[in-house]
């Protein structure tokens, strides 16, 4: 019973302190979606989130949302999946990867994830696009 608890109380530790996983993809030209997984009793402070072809770097403004979009965040604790919709201005590069700066704890270090970006499909050919007729 002892080894149990103990098991018990390693477990909980660990995944308190468990680091958060996330994916990024784009939605539009100026548009991305980031899909973050944590623990839900962990409190995740979104510090900011940065754009980069490797060389080149800009900021966006964002917005956290439940997992849907729909609804926005204030705080993510609570959440073991939550999303930031970034927005930026039209760039002279093209981003591979996005920067995400985070807290875990209020007034911690700012910790880091660099993400590889996947993007949308290609738009279809206008002739291949089906029509009402068909």
């Amino acid at each position: 019973m002892k080894n149990w608890a103990s098991l018990l109380v390693i477990a909980v530790v660990m995944s308190a302190c468990s680091t958060p996983k996330a994916t990024i993809s784009q939605k539009s030209a100026t548009l991305y979606s980031v899909q973050v997984k944590k623990t839900a009793n962990q409190a995740m402070e979104i510090v900011d989130v940065q754009m980069t072809d490797g060389s080149q770097w800009a900021s966006g403004s964002f917005r956290l949302t439940d997992a849907s979009g729909k609804r926005n965040v204030l705080n993510t604790k609570g959440y073991e999946e939550f999303g930031i919709q970034v927005v930026t201005p039209s760039l002279t590069f093209v981003p591979n990867q996005a920067l995400v700066s985070y807290r875990l704890e209020a007034d911690g270090p700012v910790k880091s994830m660099l993400l590889e970006l996947t993007s949308i499909p290609a738009p279809m050919e206008a002739e291949a696009r089906p029509t009402l007729a068909e």
